[in-house]
């Protein structure tokens, strides 16, 4: 049981590298405001079966739009001024927010990377 344990977190480790981990959010949305780039807040929890699942889509999206979009997992049952601050109801949350910090756009539950992508170009990237 330990050992599946450690692989667990080790796996976990791996898969948030490439997107950014909310230690700091207002620091984190800051930079990418000044960096003019696009934000998906990630809101949601480890353990949560559709926010595990939510991690390859980030992964690929972080790839994908390097130096265009920033992503940002909250764990929110850890820190929950966030998911007052940004009305979450249910996780995992998707909240998109444009080149000066304002939402246009938000997703309640597991959100496909496709429709993830239909979304970013309508908004321009």
């Amino acid at each position: 049981m330990k050992i599946i344990k450690v692989i667990l977190v080790t796996i976990f480790i791996i898969v948030m590298q490439g997107f950014g981990w909310a230690g700091d959010l207002d620091s984190m949305l800051s930079k990418a405001a000044e960096e003019k780039k696009l934000v998906m807040l990630e809101l949601g929890s480890v353990g949560c079966i559709p926010c595990e699942q939510m991690k390859p889509v980030m992964s690929k999206l972080s790839s994908t739009y390097k130096g265009k979009l920033e992503v940002i997992f909250v764990d929110v049952r850890k820190d929950t001024e966030p998911a007052r601050r940004f009305r979450v109801f249910g996780i995992p949350t998707q909240v998109f927010l444009d080149r000066n910090g304002k939402e246009f756009h938000r997703h309640i539950g597991y959100y496909a990377y496709e429709s993830i992508t239909s979304v970013l170009k309508k908004a321009g990237i």
